[in-house]
């Protein structure tokens, strides 16, 4: 179960907002899981349950550095069912990798 201290850093993390997530104010966050708990209505997974798992605990720890090529990865194509993947971005141009939040 996580601390105090570890809940109130995620919220502050998730609270940023992302390219596909809008910004949540800390406090509305804070008084939404008072009100609401810490499950999200249809959510089978608490936030403990989350940030105690080892892959989330993992998701923390960088894998590269500043200078080291990206591993290589595919990711599925909406358009035609296929799949995409980085290297064969790389034979064509230069790839410029944007990661936002997880949530």
């Amino acid at each position: 179960m996580p601390s105090p201290r570890e809940a109130l850093d995620y919220m502050r993390t998730v609270s940023r907002g992302s390219p596909v997530d809008p910004r949540w104010s800390l406090p509305g966050m804070v008084l939404s899981r008072i009100r609401d708990g810490l499950v999200a209505e249809g959510s089978p997974l608490t936030l403990e349950d989350v940030m105690g798992r080892a892959d989330y605990r993992d998701l923390m720890t960088a894998k590269v550095d500043v200078g080291d090529a990206a591993p290589d990865f595919a990711l599925p194509q909406l358009e035609d069912g296929g799949e995409l993947r980085l290297s064969s971005l790389l034979a064509e141009r230069p790839v410029a990798l944007v990661f936002g939040s997880y949530t």
